[in-house]
Parts: C-alpha cells; structure tokens; sequence
C-alpha cells in the first residue's frame, strides 16, 4: 500500500476522503481560498500554489492575490502580465462566450464560435487585454495557417471572432481597445461557383425518380414518401433561391399561397425576408403538405425541438444528397450551389440584375454582380447611353 504524502499546511481535502483538493492562505488578514481539482494532480496544484504564495509572502518578491480568481505571480511574472488586477483576455473571452450562447438567435452557429474563442483563450487568456499587440494577433493567425494548413477563409473568421471578442468588451466598459482591427484580413479571392447544367440536373432527377419507384406504395408507403420529399426538397431548393437554412427553418404558418410568398424569419443577415413562390415551388409544397411527414425525435431521451408547424419533415439532408450526386456522377457541387444555379439561370434568361437581387435576398447589389457575367446583353444596354449621336446624311 502506498505511503500517504506528508501534508502540507494550508492544503485540504474539500471533503475528507473525497480526494478533491483546496488550499488556502492568509492575506493581510483575509483567509483566501481555491480549489485545484482532484486525484494527484489536484493536490500538487494545491502545494505548488501554497508554496509560491508563502515565498512571496517571505520575500516580498510577487503580488499575493486577494481572491481565488486571481493569480499568485512573481516579481518577473508581473512584469510580462501585470499585477493580476487587470481585465485579461481570458475574462473577455468568457463574457463574449456566455453572450453568443445566451443568444443563440443571432449567433445560430453554436459550435464554431465557441471553439474558436476556446482556441484564442488558450494562446492569450492569460494576458492583458489592454496590452495585447496587433501584431502579436496577426503572428499567432499566420503561424497556425502555417502549421495546420489552415485556409485564408478560417485564417479570416478567427480574426473576426477575435474582433468581436474586443467589440463586446468595449459594450461592457472592459476594454477601450480592439486591435484585432487593425490585423489585415487574408485575401481569399473570388472562389469557384458552381452551377448545375442541364444534363446534370436530368440526371439528378433520374436518380431522385428511381428512389421514389423503388419502395412500393402498398409494401413501403413510409420509405416512397421519404424519397418523394427529397425529390420536392430539391426542387424547392433549385426554384425558389432559399439558402439551406431559410428552406429546413421554414414553416406551414409563413407560407401564403394566396400571394405567393414565403416569410423568411431567419435569413443570413438577421433580417426577416420573403421569397417568391413560382407556380413549381408553390405545386411542390402542397404536395408536401400531402405527405404528412413530421420530424422525428432521435431518441426517446432527444426530442425532436422543431416546432410542429416545420414545412420539411426532415433538416439534414447531406446523406441522402451526397449518395444523389455520386449515383448522378455529379462532383463538385453543394446544396447550396443551387442557390447559385437559381440566380444564373435568372439572369441568363434575361431578367434585370435588381430583380435578381430582390428574389435571391441579397442584401448589396454587389452579391448579384457576380452574375453579371451571365447577361452581356445586360451590361450592352446600359452601357449604350454613351453612344455618340450621329446625324445620317
């Protein structure tokens, strides 16, 4: 049997046996106490932070802290971080975390966010944020795309995360500071967008058809309706421009078929919008409403947390769609390009760049310019004003 470690004055079990460790020491009169956490390494932790406590205490070399949050630090230690007193980075990263998760409206991404504010704690919580140099921003981002190969995308949204970490602390009087803003963003390009030919869709449609005839309607009526509303989930998609989670967000209470709309309450922006409902969109969803599908409930400990009104039985759709496109023999093509798909073939077919915009919900015309290219005729016809008016004869 093991011999039990000498104690140590100041450490202590919270519970007697419990192998959960605390210390605690005496401050200009002022009895401070921290828990360490459990097993061996608990209770170093406890003796290591009693220990250098008493030595700054007897030298006098440190800055003793005056509750458990802040830290005990040496003379050298305060010179690099300060006295403990300041607002770290680490607090900031805490507030703004406990914001995005208090208001998961605005920040619907719930994963993301949070990963990348753990990440940005764990290289600078430690230090204050008053202090924190631009450039010691921009060579944190540079490194990381270095070593993990990270592209100029990601590189982009860790300096926005860590901007709006800043920005929340100065609505809270924390910081006056923000210089992630100064930290140049990386240059990503145009990208590809990719559209959907017309005997790329035919076979797509093939294939979403063979589904369907599969499962007999008497022996298989549940499994036919399932490969019927994905052909439906598609051709919503394709015809009415919605972006992924405007279409599965989307519910029987906001669809009018009198005017033809579909009231959008969470968009891309923030901001609630409508899309047009053309005569295909408008047959598709009423054959939809046919199917009388609903969302599951994952498990009987998981309920389901749609409300019950939702137009699309099910919200994830990247199984079934990558098997699609791979029996299709179609690569390189998201869901989301037939957002794309949509506002080309608008503006192939001649309808006005403004228009566009309006059916596709782009907040700046800049977005539906990339399009342009689609209509030259377009671009001629405006650019005609500049014709010099000739007299004949």
């Amino acid at each position: 049997m093991p011999r039990k470690p000498a104690p140590v004055t100041g450490v202590y079990e919270r519970v007697p046996g419990s192998d959960i460790w605390c210390a605690r020491i005496r401050v200009d009169g002022k009895l401070v106490r921290k828990s360490f956490g459990s097993g061996p390494k608990g209770r170093a932790d406890a003796v290591a932070w009693v220990e250098k406590a008493r030595t700054i205490k007897r030298t006098g070399e440190g800055v003793l802290p005056t509750t458990a949050k802040r830290p005990v630090l040496t003379t050298a230690e305060v010179a690099v971080l300060g006295d403990g007193t300041a607002i770290t980075v680490g607090r900031l990263c805490d507030e703004f975390e406990r914001y995005v998760k208090a208001h998961p409206e605005e920040y619907r991404d719930q994963t993301n966010p949070p990963r990348r504010i753990a990440e940005i704690r764990s290289m600078f919580g430690h230090r204050d944020a008053a202090k924190l140099k631009s450039s010691e921003i921009e060579d944190w981002l540079d490194d990381i795309q270095e070593n993990r190969g990270l592209a100029s995308a990601t590189i982009n949204k860790m300096r926005g995360t860590f901007s709006m970490i800043y920005k929340h602390g100065k609505r809270k009087d924390l910081v006056s500071v923000n210089p992630a803003v100064d930290v140049p963003l990386h240059d990503v390009g145009q990208g590809v967008e990719r559209f959907l030919a017309d005997d790329e869709e035919m076979r797509l449609r093939r294939v979403l058809q063979r589904k369907i005839e599969m499962h007999d309607p008497i022996k298989h009526p549940e499994l036919r309706k399932q490969a019927i509303h994905r052909l439906l989930e598609f051709e919503v998609s394709l015809k009415s421009g919605m972006r992924r989670s405007e279409q599965y967000n989307l519910r029987w209470g906001d669809v009018d078929f009198e005017r033809r709309i579909m009231r959008l309450r969470k968009t891309k922006n923030g901001k609630p919008r409508n899309a047009f409902m053309i005569d295909d969109v408008a047959a598709a969803l009423k054959q939809l409403r046919k199917l009388d599908l609903e969302r599951r409930d994952r498990s009987a400990s998981q309920p389901n947390k749609s409300p019950d009104d939702v137009v699309f039985a099910k919200s994830d759709n990247k199984k079934w769609w990558q098997a699609a496109l791979g029996e299709a023999k179609i690569s390189n093509y998201r869901w989301h390009d037939n957002r794309h798909t949509f506002c080309s073939r608008l503006v192939q077919a001649g309808v006005h760049l403004k228009v566009v915009q309006e059916a596709a919900g782009h907040a700046s015309i800049a977005s539906t310019m990339r399009y342009a290219h689609f209509a030259p005729s377009q671009v001629l016809d405006a650019m005609a004003v500049l014709n010099t008016k000739r007299e004949v004869g």
